[in-house]
């Protein structure tokens, strides 16, 4: 909270302290440490890498070939950060993209370019395990480390929060600060983490994804006329996975953009991750 006061008084918003705490949602943050992948414990979470996959799930299919993979979740490690307890208490997220062609995922044509895999059983049945084929356009990312933090996410325009046209340009500031903070070389560093609000390049992620997953509904020209509609359907999307572009990961989603993984509170709580809806945002 001292860096958070901190920041409130750099842009000029300690005044405003009390409403904009209120507008605050709880995330888990995700860093990534170096480590030989050797020395990461099987099932542990981490980014990049080799899966740890029970024998009953395989690499994903995707057209003429298969999903890269982006990050395993062990979700007894992100638990303890789960402030909202929204997660399942226990069992391991596979996060699967087609890394080359980097589809949006807002297209129909894009329909299988991600895919998102659960595991609720032992350890023990796990196994590290290759890439299905090797060819020249696929690399796997460089794996690393997992540790979870306490996050904290703001909203993009907040409800019930009265700012003047100045302070709109600091809240705003203020808002990448806390959503990306910088590392002691002034390098903002990668926006990796669950939960909260996402960290919109373009649309709102929620509406939009709303929109086109019912685009025939309200047609090429209908997010203003259902604006209400779609803003109230985006109340009941989660944030499952929000991975950015990262240099140390050697990924760029398009032009320094990030991939949002985002899933119905419902199904979330069913474990239906087959109906994990996804969209790439660049700049």
């Amino acid at each position: 909270m001292e860096n958070l006061d901190l920041l409130l008084k750099e842009f000029d918003l300690f005044n405003k302290k009390q409403e904009i705490l209120q507008t605050m949602r709880p995330a888990i943050g995700i860093r990534r440490m170096e480590e030989s992948e050797d020395n990461i414990p099987i099932g542990a979470s981490k980014l990049g890498g080799r899966p740890d996959l029970p024998p009953n799930l395989e690499f994903p299919q995707y057209h003429n070939g298969f999903l890269s993979f982006l990050a395993q979740i062990n979700l007894v490690e992100a638990k303890p950060y789960d402030v909202d307890e929204i997660l399942p208490k226990k069992g391991i997220l596979y996060f699967f993209y087609d890394i080359i062609e980097q589809p949006w995922g807002f297209d129909k044509v894009d329909n299988g370019c991600f895919k998102i895999l659960y595991f609720d059983g032992e350890i023990s049945e796990l196994k590290r395990t290759n890439y299905p084929e090797i060819t020249d356009e696929y690399s796997p990312l460089q794996s690393f480390k997992v540790e979870f933090f306490q996050h904290h996410t703001l909203p993009e325009e907040p409800e019930r929060l009265e700012l003047d046209e100045e302070e709109t340009e600091n809240y705003w500031d203020f808002r990448s600060q806390v959503m990306q903070p910088y590392d002691k070389h002034e390098n903002a560093l990668p926006a990796h983490y669950m939960l909260g609000e996402p960290f919109n390049i373009q649309n709102d992620v929620f509406e939009e994804i709303i929109y086109y997953g019912n685009e025939d509904k309200y047609g090429p020209d209908g997010w203003q006329k259902n604006e209400l509609e779609i803003s109230k359907k985006s109340n009941e999307l989660v944030l499952l996975f929000q991975m950015d572009s990262d240099e140390d990961l050697d990924v760029m989603w398009g032009d320094a953009g990030m991939l949002y993984f985002c899933i119905n509170k419902n199904d979330l709580q069913d474990k239906q991750f087959d109906n994990v809806e996804f969209v790439l945002q660049c700049y």
